[in-house]
């Protein structure tokens, strides 16, 4: 059976925003078996995808350690991919191309000089991801964009006891960007505001932030799931919630993706990245923007949030 690789690391969000493209690729090549080239905090959401025959692990270690960079290659020269679609198009992955190139021949799409199908485009770091990757595909000869089925993601049984109606906040993000983060006093205000409307909230988000609530009052109206979810229970909650609202962070990401197209999600950006090249994409969605995210109002999300007469 013929073979192809996707190669995928980075952000949560950034790998969400590629399921466009790897379920393209899936369409396009029914009759190929495909591997996923990824980091191992990834591996249980690849594994949600039955036309993932294989996962190999790569996180990234530092280019010292060249046993383990031996062994990726080893296990690419014996697996003799016909097709490597590099999604990462990253100065390492680059670098893949030119050793495996050495030794190998395959088609290649990605932007590794002299790769038999390159996306030249001197304006792609300007579109967003999912224009971007579908611009590199059609290089390669897929032309036709696919949604990807994000049930294939969703727990079929929750674990989760929720009282409904419920809407789910995001109040984290990565710790060294803090021009991602609303202040978490905002969060507290809109739960307080939410109570009044008889919504609980359920807080999401990873181990980063299970300390989020220390010293808070505790809010008979919150749930707090922090760092107890995998990515098949967020895409179940999502699925029940009235309301989703939260920062521009990785799990959001999957929120928006896996919920419900009539229900409001709300993004919170700041200068720290551009929701014109990354945000989540969907029905219902509104980006919200400040160069400076804690100048978000909190009277503007109560009013967009009234406005869904939730």
């Amino acid at each position: 059976m013929k073979k192809i690789l996707i190669i995928k690391h980075g952000a949560l969000g950034d790998v969400i925003l590629s399921m466009y493209s790897v379920f393209a690729i899936w369409k396009h090549f029914k009759d190929y078996e495909i591997s996923i080239l990824t980091e191992s905090k990834y591996k249980e959401l690849f594994q949600c995808l039955p036309f993932i025959k294989n996962i190999k692990i790569d996180n990234r270690p530092k280019f010292y350690y060249f046993l383990k960079y031996i062994k990726i290659f080893k296990w690419f020269y014996k697996n003799d991919f016909e097709w490597v679609f590099d999604l990462q198009t990253s100065k390492r992955t680059n670098l893949y191309f030119l050793i495996l190139s050495l030794f190998k021949d395959f088609n290649w799409n990605g932007i590794a000089k002299n790769c038999s199908h390159a996306h030249l485009n001197p304006n792609r770091k300007k579109l967003h991801t999912i224009k971007r990757q579908k611009e590199q595909l059609r290089v390669a000869g897929i032309n036709k964009t696919c949604n990807p089925d994000w049930n294939y993601f969703k727990s079929r049984i929750s674990k989760f006891t929720i009282k409904r109606p419920y809407a789910i906040l995001v109040p984290g993000g990565s710790r060294h960007r803090e021009n991602k983060r609303w202040d978490f006093e905002n969060f507290l205000e809109i739960i307080k505001f939410l109570e009044k409307k008889n919504i609980i909230s359920v807080l999401v988000g990873g181990h980063d932030e299970k300390d989020i609530l220390k010293n808070k009052k505790k809010y008979t109206s919150v749930v707090n799931l922090i760092g107890k979810t995998n990515y098949s229970d967020l895409a179940y909650l999502s699925t029940q919630a009235k309301l989703i609202l939260g920062n521009d962070t990785g799990p959001m990401h999957l929120l928006v993706a896996c919920s419900n197209d009539k229900i409001a999600k709300i993004v919170l950006f700041g200068g720290a990245s551009d929701p014109t090249l990354c945000a989540p994409i969907g029905k219902n969605v509104i980006i919200v923007k400040e160069n400076n995210i804690k100048d978000i109002m909190t009277d503007n999300i109560k009013n967009l949030i009234n406005e869904k007469k939730l």
